[in-house]
């Protein structure tokens, strides 16, 4: 849950055009208060965000909690976000992890199958000799 509702940014030749475009009498280099929904997508301004797991409370830069596609205004602490995309899936296939699906294994025995003639990738010659060139060079 975000915690800041409101926060001071400074205007600067980047984020003019924005702000007037939103309606603010702005002047570069003087401090604007608004509300944080009205921040870019691309801010790195800095919010507080509670934990709906833990109650924790952490400060969280504006671009990365959109990044994920905070929709419902959640925020899980890493710890917590593990846990919640275990019951996620748990829920809606039946696993803690996708790879144990038997629908996402087969898809990718198909894709390996199209793709590479095998459906493993320890079974190719190509694969092996690639991952082993590639090994060698990045220790020289």
């Amino acid at each position: 849950m975000i915690l800041t509702r409101e926060i001071s940014i400074k205007i600067n030749e980047t984020n003019y055009s924005y702000y007037e475009e939103l309606g603010y009498e702005v002047v570069i280099g003087e401090k604007l208060i608004i509300p944080i929904e009205l921040l870019s997508t691309g801010s790195h301004q800095k919010i507080s965000c509670k934990c709906d797991g833990c109650d924790i409370i952490k400060d969280v830069i504006f671009k990365n909690y959109i990044k994920y596609g905070n929709k419902w205004g959640q925020y899980y602490c890493r710890k917590c976000s593990e846990i919640k995309r275990k019951k996620s899936l748990n829920l809606n296939y039946g696993v803690d992890y996708p790879i144990q699906s038997k629908e996402i294994k087969k898809r990718i025995e198909k894709t390996m199958l199209e793709k590479w003639g095998v459906d493993n990738p320890s079974k190719s010659r190509e694969i092996i000799s690639n991952k082993s060139h590639s090994s060698i060079n990045s220790k020289s």
